[in-house]
Formats: C-alpha cells, structure tokens, sequence
C-alpha cells in the first residue's frame, strides 16, 4: 500500500508542476496548480498517519488537505471573474463562505487531535474510516462547505463564464465526489478513489490546455509569418522586450467614412469595416507587415517590428501603394482611402496597462505617418523624406505640398509615391 500512495503522490505533484510551467501566467491556473501540489504532499504524508507517536504527521497532512480544499475552492472563485459580473460576484461570495466552513472543518479537525490524538490517529477497518460520532461532527461542516462550492459552480456553469474555465469547472464537478470521498474512506481505498477523480480532473485540464493551445493559434492571423514564428521559436517574451529601433511605419483610413456611417445602418457600417480590415491584412502579411491598431477606420501597421528588416522602408512603400490601389475600387460608393509613410527610430515592445499587455511603438515616425496620411487625398500615398530617400526602383516619387504638418511645422519634406 505505502507503494500506492508515494506513486500517486508523485504523480499528484508533477502534474501540479506541469500545469504551473504549461499556464504560469494564469492566476487561475497557478492556484490550481497549488491545490495539485498540496495533494500530492498530503498523499506522501498518508502512508505515515498512524500511531499515536505520528500526531505531527497527521497533523501536517490534515493541514495540507484543508489547504488543498480552499486553495481549490480559490481556484473556482477566480474562474467566476470570467463570468458577467453579477452571477460572479454572486459565485465569489459562495465560493468565500464555503472557504470559511472549510477552515472550520480543518480547525475542528486540530482540536480533535489535540483533545482525544489516540482516537484521531488510529485507524478503522472497512470502507468508511469515520466512527459514528465523528461523522456527525465533521460531516455536516464539509458537507455545508461543498454544497455552497457546488452550487456557485453550477451559477458560473449557467452564466457561461471563460469557456476554457468551464471545461476545468465540468471536470472538477464529475470528480469532487471521489476526491471528497478519500477524506472519508478506509485508508486501502483512499488511492482507488482519488485515482478516479484526479483522473477525470486531469483529463479536463488537459482538454483545457488544448483549447489555449486552439486560441493562440487563432491569434497567428493577427501577426506577421515572421512575428508567429518568432513567439514559436523564442516565446513570447523576445517580442514583446522593449528596443529602439528604426522601423517604417503605415498608417491607412478610409475618407469619406464619418459622413458614410452616419447614413447608413450600424450592422452595414460593421461589415464595411470587416472587409476592409480583412483586405488590409491580406495585404500587410504578404508584405511581412505587423499591424499593430485597429482605430474606427483606421489602420496601423509596422514594419521592422517586431522582427527587425533591412529593407523596412520599401516594404511599407509597397504595402501602402498595394492596399490604396486594391481598396479604392472596392470600396462602396462615397468611401475613399488614403495613405501615410514615415521612417524613423522609435521604441517598440510591450507596456502594462488595465492588467493587460499591449505592444506599442512610441516615436515621432508613428505620429507624422498618421499626419502624412491626414494629408492624402483619395488613392494617394504619401511618405516623408526619409521613406523616399530608402527607395529604389520600381518606386518613384514627386514633392507635394501640404503646408504645416501639426506637431512638425513647415519643415518637413512631404512626397507622393506612385508605381514607376
């Protein structure tokens, strides 16, 4: 038996490792993973309680099963801040009351094997462990504590909370009855029934994993070949580390659009905007572009960021003259499109903010690209002088006044790309 227990302890533990190594940045995921760990260091302990010279090991392990209870009931209380707010905050005062019960029951426990420690830490023969009595102390308590958890699972079940979460919450509901029946069972049974439910958990939590795994590679549509490959190859904290670079940058939006949206119909705007987000995309990705905004009808895309590019400046030239002439016959009636290049050195990587990262690109290249393309007229290109100065054939260009850009005066030198 001492085999059993040391195997599914170890177990216990590596998976509450992987799942912290797989998900770290989840706070959902790190509380799971300390609710796996606490098992599996209660299992280790399990073979040892007994006698009344172990007090202390009955001791630890009935801490770390209390700990491993609340600490999963944490679990599912951050999982309802997913949910809509009000049956989440519904969810997370359950989830607290049944926390509390759950530090009674494992205060109960201390006091009975400080008061009576040789009933405590003998053994029973048979399916249940519990004598009479200590089923009708502790029972009502833990009982109290999972009806109150069970049920703010089942709000956050009805109010759809994260998808992926869900799949974890369905799983733990399946396997709670056997992982709460090894507080009670006769110590040759305790492995049997824990076996089943961390079984059934896992296979939930691995279904989990593999819905992320679904979600970031939908993401790969919003990046560049080049930036997908690098999050693959380096991880996601290489791109996202903060540099100055030189790096061109395009900035896109549609002319006539305040007016359009103002007459037409909201769900017609919406899909105006769509295609024209999906045609821009096409564009930039072909051209290894990285679109960082979508702003109203307005689009942002970087080159030489992430992934830095020698030939930045005509990579942006040419991705510009694409989307203007791709976009301006297929655009509805009324609605014309404009754009705007600029080159220079900026500091891209990621900032915190709201308790999400985003990626920015902060430099007066962003701001006169989004001038320059205020400046252009319908089916127009225009680029500053350092784009023009980068280059070559097929590309050529001709001055073109505009007058006092805001933010850089009279002095910059404005020119108006057109294919050779």
């Amino acid at each position: 038996m001492l085999q059993h227990f040391l195997l599914l302890g170890v177990m216990t533990l590596v998976a509450g490792l992987m799942f912290f190594w797989s998900d770290r940045r989840s706070p959902t995921s790190r509380a799971l993973a300390l609710c796996l760990l606490l098992i599996g260091a209660s299992l280790l302990l399990e073979p040892f309680e007994s006698g009344g010279a172990q007090w202390w090991v009955e001791l630890a392990g009935g801490f770390g099963e209390t700990a491993a209870i609340v600490v999963g009931m944490e679990w599912a209380r951050r999982v309802g801040l997913t949910a809509a707010e009000r049956p989440g905050r519904v969810a997370s005062v359950l989830f607290r009351v049944a926390q509390g019960l759950a530090l009674l029951f494992g205060a109960m426990r201390l006091g009975y094997l400080l008061i009576a420690p040789e009933a405590a830490t003998s053994e029973r023969d048979g399916l249940i462990a519990l004598r009479g009595y200590e089923w009708a102390i502790f029972a009502p308590v833990l009982g109290t504590s999972a009806l109150l958890a069970g049920i703010a699972i089942l709000i956050l079940l009805i109010a759809r909370a994260d998808p992926a979460e869900s799949i974890r919450l369905r799983a733990f509901v399946l396997a709670a009855p056997f992982l709460l029946a090894g507080l009670v069972v006769g110590k040759a049974w305790i492995p049997l029934v824990l076996v089943v439910g961390l079984m059934i958990f896992m296979a939930g939590t691995v279904r989990y994993l593999i819905v992320q795994a679904q979600r970031a590679q939908a993401l790969d549509r919003f990046l560049s070949p080049e930036v997908a490959r690098l999050v693959k190859l380096r991880g996601l904290d290489e791109v996202l580390r903060r540099d100055r670079r030189e790096i061109s940058v395009v900035v896109c939006d549609l002319r006539g659009f305040t007016g359009y949206a103002r007459e037409q119909d909201s769900a017609d705007v919406v899909g105006v905007l769509e295609r024209y987000y999906d045609a821009v995309g096409e564009v930039a990705f072909r051209h290894r572009g990285t679109i960082k905004d979508h702003a109203g009808d307005g689009v942002v895309i970087l080159f030489g960021a992430p992934v830095a590019y020698a030939n930045h400046r005509e990579r942006a030239a040419s991705c510009a003259l694409e989307i203007v002439a791709g976009l301006r016959d297929r655009l509805p009636p009324g609605l014309g499109i404009g754009a705007g290049v600029a080159c220079g050195e900026v500091t891209v990587g990621a900032i915190r903010g709201g308790g999400r990262l985003e990626y920015v690109a902060v430099g007066s290249a962003v701001n006169l690209a989004a001038r320059l393309c205020d400046q252009a007229q319908d089916g127009e290109v225009l680029v500053d002088a350092a784009v023009r100065e980068g280059l070559g054939d097929p590309l050529a260009s001709q001055p073109r006044a505009v007058g006092s850009l805001k933010g850089f005066g009279d002095g910059v030198g404005v020119y108006a790309l057109r294919s050779a």
